[in-house]
């Protein structure tokens, strides 16, 4: 599963789990990558909530990959963190949902 790869990338301490270190570390060059593309600024500490709170793992500070799957958006969260246009479309998702209804 394509998931699994990609948590294994991501889990760059190799310990079974992903923290907030491993997600400001890898949203920072999405950061870097949107203000270069002229993005409007994002805040990590707001992101960081917003994939604990969609996530809703087990244990409050840590994601397993069990609880990626579980959540049923851990592609959405994987594209977050390691694509700025992934990023850019989940975060203006709202947006693009009213264009496509024109």
């Amino acid at each position: 599963e394509s998931l699994a790869y990609f948590f294994r990338l991501l889990d760059v301490q190799k310990r079974g789990y992903l923290t907030v270190f491993e997600i400001n570390y890898f949203f920072r060059a999405v950061i870097e990558g949107s203000r270069e593309a002229g993005h409007e600024p994002v805040v990590i500490e707001d992101v960081k909530d917003e994939i604990f709170d969609m996530v809703k793992p087990k244990d409050p500070l840590r994601i397993t990959l069990d609880d990626l799957i579980e959540c049923k958006v851990g592609d959405t969260i994987v594209s977050m963190l390691t694509d700025v246009n992934g990023f850019w479309a989940y975060d203006n998702r709202e947006m693009l949902m009213h264009s496509e209804e024109k």
